[in-house]
């Protein structure tokens, strides 16, 4: 059998789809597992070993519209396909299916265009996209579900990731702990990434509380974009740092992620790669919401930020980001109950 999985996005939707592929692949081993999906998705794909085939489209980095519909249907069509799975409510890519004549169509439920579908799976308005996805698995006839997330980063990075550590001098069995204060690796979705941004001052208290409480060692992670604000972090900073950021590829980092205790960010994808590692995360959400865009799994944390009712209703008060209403308090709070 030749499953097609379709999942357009980044490197947060093709890690929340690794509990579909991993119970797919778990429920017929010898079904052949194409994954569709963009470009900086497709490096995580290759650590996935439930797929068998990744097929790389830039034009699936949205929401899979216009072009990204095109490409899924041209694919679909070149290839032998006995089923197909949509990672997504667009209706663009239901079509796409549906005209490449793929006999089984699967994919969560909403809209008119689920129509279009063979099979479909029920999803709530709040529920975490992995969980919706995992559903689909059941349409395929599959009943028993593989839950967690995974990703391997392979041997060779985690021997980097040994070798970083070690030079940090935090590889003495102290508490190790990765913050993000940056964007890392984020695809924003049309969200600023200022907004989903936690203030770098209070992720230097936060650094300063572990260090005196736990006597954790701090590990900042983040492309070379996330620089400037782990710089001004760290001009802040009493606790020992190290600064990681902006030389690490991405298998590296999840290799880093997996020497880690835990990890502390906001809508980042690397929430996402240190839930597949096996690492607790806390993830602080504002403008998003954390129960569908955050880690998977009950060793992670959701602190989200809502503005006040009285905010809201009053439309001459000046705008308060919901990221500034979670406390350091609050983050403490939630990282020693996942300790």
């Amino acid at each position: 059998m030749n499953v097609v999985v379709v999942v357009p996005g980044g490197i947060t939707e093709i890690l929340q789809a690794t509990p579909l592929l991993r119970t797919l692949r778990a429920g017929d081993p010898s079904t052949h597992i194409t994954v569709l999906c963009s470009h900086v998705a497709a490096a995580v794909a290759e650590g996935v070993p439930a797929v068998d085939t990744i097929v790389d489209r830039r034009e699936l980095g949205g929401r899979g519209g216009g072009n990204g519909a095109a490409r899924t249907w041209l694919e679909l069509r070149r290839r032998r396909v006995d089923a197909v799975l949509l990672c997504s409510t667009s209706a663009a890519l239901r079509t796409a299916a549906f005209l490449a004549g793929v006999p089984e169509r699967f994919g969560p439920d909403g809209g008119v265009s689920a129509l279009l579908l063979t099979g479909r799976s029920s999803r709530g308005p709040t529920e975490n996209n992995a969980v919706a996805w995992l559903r689909l698995a059941a349409q395929t006839g599959i009943r028993q579900q593989l839950h967690a997330p995974t990703f391997q980063p392979g041997p060779e990075a985690m021997r980097e990731a040994d070798r970083l550590i070690h030079a940090t001098g935090f590889a003495d069995g102290r508490l190790l702990v990765a913050l993000v204060p940056g964007a890392g690796f984020a695809e924003t979705n049309g969200v600023a990434s200022e907004s989903t941004a936690w203030d770098g001052e209070r992720y230097a208290l936060l650094a300063n509380q572990l260090a005196l409480r736990h006597g954790a060692g701090i590990l900042f992670l983040g492309t070379h974009s996330d620089r400037p604000v782990i710089e001004q972090t760290m001009l802040d900073l009493g606790a020992s740092a190290a600064d990681l950021s902006g030389q690490l590829e991405l298998r590296v980092v999840a290799a880093v992620l997996a020497r880690c205790d835990l990890m502390v960010g906001s809508d980042t994808p690397l929430l996402h790669l240190a839930a597949a590692v096996g690492t607790p995360a806390v993830g602080l959400f504002g403008p998003t919401d954390g129960r569908r865009r955050g880690p998977y799994g009950s060793d992670h944390r959701i602190i989200q930020g809502i503005a006040p009712r009285s905010e809201r209703a009053d439309k001459d008060a000046e705008p308060t980001s919901p990221m500034e209403r979670i406390r350091v308090e609050d983050v403490l709070a939630s990282i020693e109950a996942a300790l």
